[in-house]
């Protein structure tokens, strides 16, 4: 088995082709799976339950309501329970930092299940074109739009957003790279 030495100007890529979408930025966590914006570097710390949404569900507890018989009753220090009231229980609940989205809103970065329209994909393949220029990719934006308007418009492509992303983005990496 004998290897070459590549120049500087051949083969110098992360990955095949197949490969940079998913391990590059479908998946990388500086990176948002939603739209394809960096969040790392351009984010919003925001605390849970500050304005009222993702409240845990343990913000009140019940107390008893106890009623204290004289102090020769066999009930103990407690007394007997008459019933209950809601505590709040804010100042001991935890409320995690997370990262938001500043372009989609998404909630750390994760894609939504849902599928985009035609015209929401298309929007996103710049962000996309922009994470591989980043990798060193030299892709086309107005080729990876073609791609990802072309696939999403098949109907049995349309729902598969990820999917879609990921072959338009293998065959504009395989087109810029033989053009190089």
């Amino acid at each position: 088995m004998s290897t070459t030495a590549q120049s500087l100007g051949e083969g110098q890529y992360r990955d095949e082709p197949e490969r940079v979408f998913r391990r590059y930025v479908f998946e990388d966590p500086d990176c948002c799976s939603s739209c394809f914006r960096r969040i790392k570097s351009d984010y919003i710390r925001t605390t849970w339950g500050l304005t009222g949404h993702d409240v845990e569900p343990k913000a009140t507890r019940a107390e008893p309501i106890r009623r204290h018989e004289t102090e020769d009753d066999e009930i103990g220090p407690e007394g007997i329970c008459i019933g209950v009231r809601q505590v709040d229980n804010t100042a001991i609940a935890k409320y995690p930092d997370r990262t938001v989205c500043e372009d989609c809103g998404a909630i750390a970065g994760r894609a939504d299940p849902d599928p985009l329209s035609r015209r929401e994909a298309l929007r996103r393949t710049e962000n996309l074109a922009d994470r591989l220029h980043e990798l060193g990719e030299p892709v086309d934006v107005d080729t990876l739009k073609h791609a990802v308007g072309h696939l999403k418009s098949l109907e049995e492509f349309a729902s598969y957003d990820t999917e879609v992303f990921e072959a338009a983005t293998t065959v504009c990496i395989r087109r810029a790279r033989k053009r190089s």
